[in-house]
C-alpha cells in the first residue's frame, strides 16, 4: 500500500485541541501573574509594557501577541489593550473578576496523579485525610473567592431567580445556606426578599470570609453566620427555618449525604422546603463533560465525594421524608446545574 493511500477517515482536530489547551493556560496565568490586565488600563506599546513590568522587550512582543491570538488583548496600530472578555473578567476591579477560580481550575496537582491512583497507589498524606478531618482546612480566603467568583458567572443569578418565583419563597421569612462559604446567595435572597433574613453555616474560617462579603453589600442586618461542620454538628439553631437552600456543597457519599437530609428535615419547620442547586450527571455518568471531569477530580482527592444524578438527588430526598419533589434545569454551557426542592410535610 503506498503511503499516500492512508488517510484517516476523521479529523485529529479535537485530539490537538486537548493538547493545545495548557498553551493558553500557561500565558494567561503569566499575565495574571504580572497583572497585566490592571496595568492596561489604556493602550500601551509592547516597549511601554514591558518597561512597566520589567520585562525582555522582544520576548514581551511576542508573548503580547499570543495574548492577542487567544482574543485576552487587541492590538492596532501597534499598541495593546484588554479586549473586553479581559476588561470583564481579568480586571480586578471588575465585579466579575475571575482570576481566583482561574488558578483553582487550572491547578494541576491532582490530575498529575491520575496514573497512580488508577493503580491503586494511594499516597500517604491522602491515606491521613480519609481518617483527619483537619483536611478541611483547605477551604482557605482563596478557594471561597474563587467560589464566589464562579458563582458570578450567572449561576447564582439563574438561581436566585428561579427561587425567587417559587411560592415558598415569598412567604419565607427564615433560610438557612448550609455551607453558604461567601454567602453570595443567602446576600441575594435577602435582597430579593426584605421580609427575609438569612443565616449562613460553614466551617468557622470559611465564615470569617463569609462576614467580608456581608459586610461589602451592607447586609449585617439581615444576613448572619453560624460556624460548624453540618456533617458533625446539628443544624437546627434556636429556631427552625422556612427554607434550607444549599449550593455546591453536598457532593458527599451516599450514606452520609442521607445522615444531613434527616438532618435539613428536622430543622425545617411544618411545610419547609429544601431548595439544593448542584451539578449533576445523566443517568450513564457519562455526561455532560464538565460534570465528568469535576466527578473524577474530586475523586481523585478521596473518595469521600460522590456527584449524583437527578434520580440519585430525588431518591434520597424521598428517603429523607420530603414530599412535592421537583426540578428546575438552570444548567450553562460551563455549569450543569439543577435545582432540586422538596417540602416538609405540613
Amino acid at each position: 500500500m503506498k503511503v499516500l493511500d492512508m488517510d484517516p477517515k476523521i479529523s485529529s482536530e479535537s485530539l490537538d485541541g486537548m493538547i493545545k489547551g495548557c498553551e493558553g493556560t500557561r500565558i494567561l496565568f503569566t499575565a495574571l501573574d504580572f497583572d497585566l490586565f490592571d496595568l492596561l488600563d489604556g493602550s500601551m506599546t509592547a516597549e511601554e509594557i514591558s518597561s512597566k513590568i520589567e520585562t525582555d522587550a522582544p520576548m514581551t512582543g511576542k508573548f503580547l501577541n499570543a495574548l492577542v491570538a487567544i482574543q485576552l488583548l487587541v492590538k492596532r496600530d501597534g499598541r495593546y489593550a484588554n479586549s473586553e472578555l479581559a476588561s470583564t473578567f481579568l480586571r480586578k476591579s471588575s465585579p466579575f473578576y475571575q482570576g481566583h477560580i482561574l488558578r483553582l481550575s487550572g491547578n494541576t496537582r491532582d490530575w498529575s496523579r491520575l496514573n497512580s491512583i488508577l493503580k491503586g497507589d494511594v499516597p500517604e498524606e491522602d491515606d491521613k485525610r480519609e481518617n483527619d478531618r483537619s483536611f478541611e482546612d483547605v477551604f482557605d480566603p482563596s478557594f471561597i473567592l474563587a467560589m464566589a467568583e464562579g458563582s458570578m458567572r450567572g449561576g447564582l443569578h439563574r438561581t436566585v431567580n428561579e427561587v425567587s418565583k417559587l411560592p415558598e419563597f415569598k412567604k419565607a421569612r427564615k433560610l438557612l445556606d448550609l455551607g453558604g462559604g461567601h454567602g453570595l446567595y443567602a446576600i441575594a435572597f435577602a435582597q430579593m426578599n426584605p421580609d427575609l433574613d438569612a443565616v449562613v453555616f460553614d466551617l468557622p474560617p470559611v465564615t470569617e470570609v463569609t462576614k467580608e462579603f456581608i459586610g461589602r453589600y451592607d447586609m449585617n442586618e439581615r444576613v448572619g453566620v453560624i460556624g460548624g461542620d453540618f456533617l458533625e454538628a446539628e443544624i437546627k439553631n434556636e429556631c427552625e427555618y422556612d427554607i434550607i437552600f444549599s449550593s455546591d456543597a453536598l457532593y458527599r457519599k451516599p450514606d452520609v449525604l442521607a445522615g444531613v437530609l434527616k438532618k435539613v428535615y428536622g430543622a425545617l419547620n411544618s411545610g419547609g422546603s429544601v431548595i439544593l442547586k448542584h451539578w449533576i450527571l445523566n443517568d450513564d455518568r457519562t455526561a455532560p463533560l464538565t460534570s465528568v471531569y469535576f466527578d473524577l477530580m474530586l475523586s481523585l482527592r478521596g473518595d469521600w465525594h460522590h456527584i449524583y444524578t437527578e434520580n440519585e438527588y430525588i431518591e434520597l430526598l424521598q428517603d429523607a421524608g420530603f414530599l412535592n419533589i421537583r426540578t428546575l434545569d438552570i444548567s450553562s454551557q460551563t455549569s450543569p446545574s439543577v435545582i432540586i426542592m422538596g417540602n416538609k410535610e405540613a
